[in-house]
């Protein structure tokens, strides 16, 4: 079964014309849904196109203690981590940039850039299907 053309058009849709090789996106995701939630869009240095979604409180990431959306801290400085040119790092991950966040979140709070958590009890990153046409990604949920 296929998403009639009306649930497609109302996908989050995100311009992603500009993001190059290394680079990330980090923005509201497009749709009104049960969690206020962002997007981050990754395109990896080899051009692959990762896509997730992450529960936000007031803008802040709702980091996980083992799931997403049930954690207590609130993450200002969620993305990938940077070289000097403000570009991913080719071996990095995604984590959680606070220099406040607690020692054990610091730690444990770090994902591959295709989702997957660095610890085995911290669940794995959302990644909803999405489309890329014509420089629009579009989130299939």
């Amino acid at each position: 079964m296929k998403p009639s053309e009306r649930a497609k058009s109302a996908r989050s849709q995100h311009d992603i014309s500009k993001l190059q090789s290394g680079e990330y996106l980090f923005e509201k995701f497009g749709r009104k849904a049960a969690w206020d939630e962002k997007v981050l869009i990754i395109r990896d240095w080899d051009g692959e196109i990762y896509s997730y979604l992450v529960p936000t409180i007031k803008g802040k990431v709702s980091m996980p203690e083992k799931f997403w959306g049930w954690g207590y801290y609130q993450c200002e400085d969620f993305r990938p981590t940077l070289n000097s040119d403000k570009r991913i790092l080719e071996s990095g991950v995604i984590a959680c940039h606070d220099t406040n966040a607690p020692d054990w979140g610091k730690k444990v709070w770090k994902w591959s850039y295709d989702g997957k958590s660095k610890y085995h009890w911290i669940a794995d990153m959302y990644a909803p299907g999405f489309e890329v046409k014509s420089d629009v990604l579009y989130i299939n949920r």
